[in-house]
This record gives structure tokens, C-alpha cells and sequence, in this order.
């Protein structure tokens, strides 16, 4: 009755009184096992918890320490020996294979490990056919990635009250919302002019292509229709100044809600259509060290 696992029970009272991941570690090394990476071996992996459980299982069933070094010897030969055999096959091959077993573990021991075996093994027996009768197709991502640590803080003396900075914050929103809306005005007022061009020359097109002199009539109205389009664009001008006004003064009186510390600088308004970044957190930490890695 020879065996693929062969533990004695010194070995075996040492595994089982480890906790189950030192267990495990414990009874690879006796069956003579290379260390080896779970992620990349999972096969491996499977196997030592399939063995590894059926031990502990007779072992938390108070079978004496032979008999559960036995039940271990018996998962073993039946997962070896059952690789490629259907369903039926396998479990006439358990008959035969554990009839020696049974004398030694007695009727109540083989009956119970015979009834776990079938509820584990034997109930996910296509499962472990599949993954044991299957190289699994060797997939390794490597990447270079480039550590940014954080930028490096200012020296205590050199940094700002939160209250400060706050207040810089606060401005700079506000300055930066400013300086969107008087470009919306600005593109608003183009875009009045561009139109008003566009018609005083359909108006005066209707000139085109009249042969001899034009009439009284006509040049009125030609005339009349250009001071129409110039009277409603410096009308729609004229509104777009005066909600200008009323924009900057209500941004004025926003920027004086916001509590200025003393010694606060109200900081530089952003240059026309640029996005100006909030100023740096204060510094909360006297000195710092800064580093660059790659990670693989």
C-alpha cells in the first residue's frame, strides 16, 4: 500500500497543532516541496489545501494520529490516480483503493472520512478534474510605473495660518469666476458686432445688381433697415456693458464678505483666460524628504 505522501506522526501532531497556514507551510516542506508563489502556482496551491483539509478533518474527528496520516495517504493516491477517469470510474476506484484503509481505520472512522471524502472530493469531482487535467495558460503583466511622491512642504516659518490660506483660496475662486465672466462679456459683445455688420450688408446688398439709378424709395428703406441694425446692436451692447457693471460690482461685494486675517495679501488676479491654480495647503510639518522609485 504504498503512498505519494508519506508524514509521520511526529510531523503530523506538529501540523496539526500549528495554526492552518503555518500547518500548510509545515506539511509542503515534509512532502518535500519547493517554496512556491500561490498567485503563479494555484494548482500546487489547490492541492496542498485538498490534502491539507482531509488531514485536519480526521484529526478534528478524534481519529488517532495513524489513522489520520492514513486518511491524508488515501486523498492523495485517489486525486493521483483518478486523473482522467469519469465520474462512475472514480468512485469504483475508491472501493477498490480504500478496502485496505477500511480494516485499519475500523467501521466507524472509514464511514465517516468515506462520507466527507464524497461530500468535498467526490461533489466537485469534474472541478478538480478540470483544474488538475488543465495547464492553466501563463498570462504575466509587468509594468514600469513611475512613484511621484508628494510635493515637498514648506518649512513651518515659511507657511501659512489656515486662515490665510483659506482667505487666498476663497479670492482666487472668485477672481478666477471673474475673469470667466468678463470674457463671456467680451465674446458676447463680438459676437453683437460680427452680427450687426452681417446686417448692414444684407441690407445694403439689395443695392446689388440694380441697373441705373435707384430710387427714393428703395435707398430709404436700405438706409433705414442699416440704422435699425445699428441702433439694436448699440442697444444689446449697451445692456451687455451695464451687466458687466453690475457683474464686477457684485463680485466686489463678494470678495468684501470674506474675512481677511491680518497680514493677509489679497492675491494677484489671473491673467485673462488662463484657469489660476488654489494656493498650496499649509504646512503642517517642519521638514520633509522627497523621493523618486519605479515599481515593477
Amino acid at each position: 500500500m504504498a503512498s505519494t505522501v508519506s508524514v509521520t506522526t511526529d510531523q503530523a501532531k506538529t501540523i496539526a497543532s500549528q495554526p492552518a497556514e503555518e500547518g500548510k507551510k509545515s506539511l509542503a516542506k515534509v512532502l518535500g516541496w519547493q517554496p512556491y508563489d500561490p498567485e503563479d502556482d494555484m494548482r500546487q496551491d489547490i492541492l496542498l489545501d485538498y490534502l491539507y483539509d482531509n488531514f485536519m478533518f480526521t484529526v478534528g474527528k478524534g481519529f488517532p494520529w495513524s489513522q489520520a496520516v492514513l486518511c491524508m495517504e488515501l486523498a492523495a493516491d485517489m486525486q493521483k490516480e483518478c486523473q482522467g477517469l469519469p465520474l462512475v470510474e472514480a468512485i469504483k476506484h475508491y472501493s477498490t483503493k480504500s478496502q485496505p484503509y477500511a480494516q485499519r481505520l475500523g467501521d466507524r472512522n472509514f464511514k465517516m472520512f468515506t462520507d466527507q471524502f464524497f461530500q468535498s472530493y467526490m461533489q466537485h469531482y469534474r472541478l478538480y478534474q478540470y483544474v488538475f487535467g488543465r495547464n492553466r495558460d501563463g498570462w504575466v503583466s509587468q509594468y514600469d510605473l513611475l512613484v511621484e511622491p508628494p510635493p515637498e512642504p514648506m518649512l513651518f516659518k515659511e507657511g501659512k495660518s489656515f486662515k490665510q490660506w483659506d482667505y487666498e483660496r476663497q479670492v482666487v475662486e472668485l477672481q478666477t469666476m471673474e475673469a470667466d465672466r468678463r470674457k463671456l462679456r467680451e465674446a458676447q459683445k463680438q459676437s453683437l458686432e460680427e452680427e450687426g455688420d452681417k446686417l448692414v450688408q444684407e441690407a445694403f446688398s439689395r443695392l446689388e445688381g440694380i441697373e441705373g439709378p435707384v430710387d427714393r424709395e428703395m435707398l430709404a428703406s436700405v438706409v433705414g433697415d442699416s440704422i435699425t441694425a445699428h441702433v439694436t446692436v448699440t442697444r444689446d451692447k449697451l445692456r451687455t456693458s451695464i451687466e458687466e457693471v453690475q457683474d464686477n460690482l457684485e463680485f466686489k461685494l463678494e470678495k468684501n464678505k470674506i474675512p481677511k486675517p491680518q497680514g493677509a495679501k489679497t492675491p494677484t488676479p489671473p491673467v485673462s483666460g488662463k484657469r489660476r491654480k488654489s494656493p498650496d495647503r499649509p504646512s503642517t510639518r517642519g521638514s520633509s524628504t522627497s523621493a523618486r522609485g519605479k515599481k515593477k
